[in-house]
């Protein structure tokens, strides 16, 4: 099974950690709700929002 994801995420962080987190801790939840393997979780990165949440880095 593949999925992908959009989101958000929070500037300044370490981004391709951050990710690599997500895509496995996703990856295991939706194994642990439905049994299923995932092999393969992309994300699409749909803005970074600054600490504040107020603005957005462009």
């Amino acid at each position: 099974m593949r999925l992908h994801v959009a989101l958000d995420l929070p500037y300044p962080a370490d981004i391709p950690s951050l990710c690599e987190r997500i895509q496995h801790d996703v990856a295991e939840r939706v194994a642990q709700l439905t049994g299923l393997h995932v092999g393969e979780v992309t994300l699409t990165v749909r803005r970074l929002v600054t600490a504040s949440g107020h603005g957005r880095v462009q």
